[in-house]
């Protein structure tokens, strides 16, 4: 992999408030068979050696340091001001040369992109890199507009958009990879002049190209891995993706589970050998399934406890 890890830091932004999911819960520790969103995440920048890791957390702060401990680095965005302010916090808490900019609330994103990222960062002789992919429907996210030599020149939000903007295909799947010192530069000079009041950390790409600086865009096909948890449809929508992959993954190392529609098991969940898994079953928490046992129907173990059959 072309980036020294030891020079990597990544940052990772989930000081979002969350209002569409209408939850006193904060958005990044809602949970996807057993495991919060921003675990997902975490767990991925874990994976490709970052030296460090920054997230980005709001004034729901105290919650989230109950939940996830103080192994990693925060930096605090007391006040909503957008993805650009956000942003500039997490890359002036950052120590390292290189800045991954990730967002807190997308959990499919897969540790091989960010290698084929990384790979076409240096191939490229970018001084930044952001992440694409077409959308049929595109509706919502930034559109990227690229220049005469297939670089970004500027990425256009969905309400600053002009109708023929809107029909760009390309979209923005919120993923950046650059020099530390550029990016925080940059981002130190934008303003909120813009219809929501924000400071857009899209505007600091618009100003890095237009400093004559050669931004890259390594589009990807898979529109699955940047899907965004915003509300509770899409949560649900996400946890039946990470669902499929998981009972595959299982069931390819000879898990037989008899009906996925209606089981469920959490990924914290350790499957022996040869296990036959009933229909209406759930399995939760640290729970263990030896070889060869078979499980329900109609069964619910928590943390290794039945807590419900059929028979009540």
């Amino acid at each position: 992999m072309p980036i020294l890890h030891d020079k990597l830091s990544t940052i990772i932004l989930a000081a979002g408030v969350g209002k569409r999911m209408k939850s006193k819960t904060p958005k990044i520790l809602h949970r996807i068979l057993g495991k919060p969103i921003i675990s997902f995440v975490l767990e991925l920048a874990r994976e490709i050696g970052s030296a460090e890791t920054v997230l980005v957390v709001n004034n729901t702060k105290d919650r989230i340091y109950d939940s996830l401990g103080n192994d990693i680095h925060y930096a605090i965005q007391e006040k909503p001001l957008g993805s650009g302010d956000a942003a500039r916090k997490g890359l002036e808490k950052a120590r390292s040369e290189i800045g991954l900019i990730l967002c807190g609330d997308v959990p499919l994103l897969k540790k091989q992109t960010l290698i084929d990222l990384f790979d076409y960062h240096a191939q490229s002789s970018a001084d930044v890199t952001i992440l694409t992919c077409r959308m049929d429907d595109p509706f919502g996210y930034g559109r990227i507009i690229r220049d005469s030599d297939d670089c970004i020149a500027a990425i256009i939000e969905q309400t600053d958009a002009t109708p023929e903007q809107h029909k760009i295909k390309e979209i923005n799947a919120g993923v950046y990879l650059g020099s530390r010192n550029l990016l925080a530069s940059a981002l130190g000079q934008i303003t909120n002049e813009n219809q929501q009041g924000e400071y857009y950390l899209t505007d600091a790409i618009r100003d890095i190209a237009g400093a004559g600086k050669r931004v890259c865009g390594y589009m990807i096909e898979s529109v699955t891995e940047i899907i965004g948890v915003n509300s509770k449809a899409q949560l649900a929508q996400v946890r039946e993706l990470v669902k499929q992959e998981w009972f595959a993954l299982l069931m390819k190392h000879g898990v037989y589970i008899e009906d996925p529609a209606t089981t469920n098991i959490d990924l914290s969940v350790r499957i022996g050998d040869s296990v036959h898994i009933r229909p209406h079953t759930l399995i939760e928490g640290n729970t263990t399934i030896q070889d060869g046992e078979t499980v329900g129907p109609f069964v619910w173990i928590k943390d290794g406890k039945r807590i419900t059959t059929s028979n009540g």
